[in-house]
């Protein structure tokens, strides 16, 4: 599920930026911060205008930093232009730029900016977030060293000189691209390619339409299945899931990871420069350092490197719900949940012996995810109340 993501990817129509004189720099000591994994996306303390902390992702693929509607409200800021651009999803996006005196995570400043403010909130309910106030983007990156432990969950920031490796970790050397995101050599099922690092997408891998069509590697998925795969800006994401037989980044071999062949027709994962786009369902594996300065991304396996990368057994997404409960948004064809009999619209309001609410959602995924549920008990809330049904699990695309 990839995010909007402002100059995402495809920044244009940004009138009246203005050009701010830097501060004196004096250098910062390494830190170490709490690092959150929610929904495969890592999220990180930041500091807005010396006022917080709030709830930022860290984000690879983020052209610029964002802040989110509400909070550019709660902070009283104000619009100093507009722009347009791109996300995920298929349709447009627009948004105003306000101005940002700061933003820091503790004594780590990126200085003033001008940011693209974004509604957020059709995100927080498809997807399910109850604390998404912005997006912590290349800014960063650029500035300082930055490495992320998903296993600990922490991250840790320093300088470009204070930086070194670990003992153990293996050097991937990348490209910037024109929107500032890393560019990597890959090889999925024997084929390589370029493929984009981005923390923010939450998806293992997805593969892109020209890439995976020109060489026919649908046929080396094996069994697929087709779904919404997500929700970013412009809408939601459609593809077809599988899982490949081989995958390495560099020399480094992944375990086979869940695959997203993109159906998209418009949007950031429509590229034919490239094959398709690394996530952190694959970049948790490891603890990863990002040095811009030196163009490597510095990559030690974690404690997790081998563990299954697990996928939907139920055929439905579930997001908030404005009412009671959570909302079915969408029902894969034929899929458990189909001939459960649930379709898009229902409401849930339990699911085994959890209440369905916003602070269960994600359990309730993980749920919905374990090989060794055979099936679940689930209440439905329709018309004419309250609906027992027993949902049967099964494994959508090749373990």
């Amino acid at each position: 599920m990839r995010l909007a993501k402002a100059a995402f990817l495809a920044l244009v129509c940004l009138s009246g930026s203005a050009t701010h004189s830097a501060p004196a720099y004096v250098r910062p000591q390494p830190g170490a911060f709490p690092l959150s994994i929610i929904d495969n996306r890592p999220f990180i303390a930041v500091k807005v205008n010396e006022k917080g902390p709030f709830s930022f992702i860290l984000d690879t693929g983020s052209s610029s930093s964002t802040v989110s509607t509400a909070l550019t409200e709660k902070l009283k800021l104000a619009g100093t232009s507009a722009g347009n651009g791109m996300g995920a999803g298929e349709q447009p996006l627009s948004f105003k730029i306000v101005h940002l005196s700061d933003l820091s995570v503790g004594p780590f400043s990126v200085g003033a900016l001008d940011a693209p403010s974004m509604d957020t909130s059709p995100l927080n309910r498809i997807i399910g977030f109850q604390h998404f106030d912005g997006v912590l983007g290349t800014e960063i990156f650029k500035k300082y060293v930055l490495t992320l432990d998903a296993a600990r969950q922490q991250v840790t920031i320093q300088s470009e000189d204070q930086f070194k490796p670990a003992v153990d970790a293996i050097a991937i050397p990348f490209s910037l691209d024109e929107n500032a995101m890393p560019v990597v050599h890959a090889t999925v099922a024997g084929v390589p390619g370029l493929f984009q690092v981005d923390t923010g997408d939450r998806f293992s891998l997805t593969l892109f339409g020209a890439f995976w069509r020109a060489h026919r590697l649908d046929e080396h998925m094996g069994t697929t299945v087709e779904a919404m795969t997500g929700y970013g800006g412009g809408g939601p994401i459609r593809g077809i899931v599988g899982r490949p037989a081989r995958f390495s980044i560099g020399d480094i071999p992944v375990p086979a990871p869940v695959t997203r062949l993109s159906l998209q027709k418009a949007g950031a994962f429509v590229r034919g420069d490239r094959a398709g786009s690394i996530g952190m369902g694959i970049l948790k594996r490891f603890t990863a350092s990002f040095d811009y300065g030196h163009h490597v991304i510095w990559l030690s396996k974690g404690p997790g490197f081998n563990a299954p990368d697990l996928y939907d057994r139920s055929g439905m997404w579930l997001g908030l719900s404005q009412q009671r409960g959570l909302g079915v948004i969408d029902v894969t064809a034929n899929g458990p949940a189909a001939r459960a009999g649930l379709r898009a619209g229902d409401t849930i309001v339990e699911v085994g012996a959890l209440r369905a609410e916003a602070g269960t959602l994600f359990r309730i995924r993980a749920m919905l995810e374990e090989p060794n549920t055979l099936g679940v008990p689930i209440l439905v809330n329709r018309a004419n109340g309250d609906q027992p049904i027993r949902l049967v699990l099964q494994d959508l695309i090749s373990p």
